[in-house]
């Protein structure tokens, strides 16, 4: 067979056929190159490099890299270097098993539990402070105690199922969807170090389980309703929290975002803050124009908190408020069901696009919505930056008319 078939643009082309055929037809696709090396496009969208060889007249596949961390020009050369292996014949399928069974029995024998595997997944898991944070904090109360001290290959499809249960049974049906995707990845990261042979975690759509409430950020987007709630929150007696909220209502930006931002963001001289790249969903510096009632607001709150640190420190001044203690604000003052933090931002943009007459785009562009796509111009963080100035002055000034 001729070497070399593909170049990276049919490669491209080949591979979007590829992902929506075997999605059609719920089998696998093969993308051939030569001498045997093929990408198998799997019905979920992902796939691997495979090099196909006999060894005692059997046929075996070896698993070279998954796409598109490992690229075309990578898999020949992989693919080379097996090639030179198998030359000298060695069979590479079983080389490889013998030495993950070395593996696995020198981990089993060093007491290679759930919690280490855990650590290590970790450890090169990327995302914000935030996020991290609370994976750790789901995996501390629901998992570890489960399973922590169990060896990754013992842990049962049941096990999972057991710990997902317990999720469902305190109500807390969206975590529990968290903790099935956090487990599922960590899992794939054990398989492809070769710590286990099969994941233990549940795929599909979890039908026996009950469905979690899309709209789980309840928020008002009545204009006629919004009185009551700036009244309510302007009146809380707890200063931090009743600044913070004003600045969810003000702002409209991500809870964590406001939650973690840092007094030295804030440039009142130029109205603006910044919130750096690695605190964004979507990891792009926003910039969020900041109106007159806001930076008057913050000059006041300075006076609270001091210069330095967490704009909105909680009780302990190292770690900043946490969601949950603004929603409890919020419940508190007799909107639970009705309104949360994170739902601000569903009721600023339904107000400014229906009662302000507000372009859409200034909107999406102010909750930092847009879709990173490599095909568009390169992201702008100013773009629109006069016309969002202006609307954050009339929203503003639309809040505080609702006194």
């Amino acid at each position: 067979m001729a070497r070399e078939l593909l170049t990276a643009r049919k490669l491209d082309s080949l591979l979007r056929d590829a992902i929506t055929d075997a999605a059609a037809r719920n089998t696998r696709i093969k993308i051939r190159d030569g001498e045997n090396l093929m990408l198998i496009v799997r019905p979920n969208g992902g796939a691997s490099w495979v090099l196909e060889y006999r060894h005692e007249r059997q046929r075996k596949p070896y698993t070279l890299g998954a796409w598109p961390a490992v690229k075309l020009a990578d898999a020949r050369a992989l693919a080379d270097k097996a090639r030179s292996q198998l030359a000298h014949g060695v069979d590479l399928v079983a080389q490889r098993q013998a030495v993950a069974d070395h593996a696995k029995a020198t981990r089993a024998a060093a007491g290679y539990t759930v919690l280490r595997l855990f650590e290590d997944w970790m450890a090169k898991k990327t995302g914000s402070a935030v996020y991290l944070g609370n994976i750790r904090a789901a995996f501390v109360k629901d998992v570890l105690p489960e399973i922590g001290y169990r060896l990754p290959g013992k842990v049962t499809r049941q096990d999972v199922l057991s710990i997902l249960r317990k999720l469902e049974e305190r109500g807390a049906l969206v975590l529990l969807r968290r903790v099935r995707m956090w487990l599922k990845q960590m899992y794939e990261y054990a398989l492809d170090a070769d710590i286990v042979t099969s994941s233990p975690v549940p795929t599909g759509h979890l039908k026996s389980f009950l469905n979690a409430d899309q709209g789980h950020f309840p928020a008002i987007t009545n204009a006629a309703e919004i009185p009551r709630l700036m009244r309510a929150i302007r009146g809380y007696e707890h200063t931090i929290v009743r600044t913070a909220l004003l600045l969810c209502a003000h702002l409209f930006q991500r809870p964590s975002e406001l939650r973690e931002a840092t007094i030295d963001e804030f440039d009142m001289t130029s109205a603006r803050w910044t919130i750096p790249a690695e605190r964004m969903k979507k990891r792009r510096e926003h910039w969020v124009p900041l109106s007159r009632q806001v930076v008057a607001l913050l000059r006041s709150h300075l006076g609270v908190v001091g210069s330095q640190g967490y704009l909105l420190p909680g009780r302990r001044y190292e770690k900043p408020i946490s969601e949950g203690t603004m929603n409890a604000a919020l419940n508190a003052l007799g909107f639970q069901g009705r309104q949360t933090v994170h739902g601000f931002r569903a009721t600023a943009r339904t107000i400014l696009e229906e009662h302000l007459h507000v372009d859409e785009r200034f909107i999406e562009k102010q909750l930092a919505h847009e879709e990173q796509n490599k095909t568009k111009r390169a992201y702008n963080r100013a773009e629109y930056w006069a016309e969002r100035v202006k609307m954050m002055q009339a929203w503003s000034d639309w809040l505080d008319a609702q006194r």
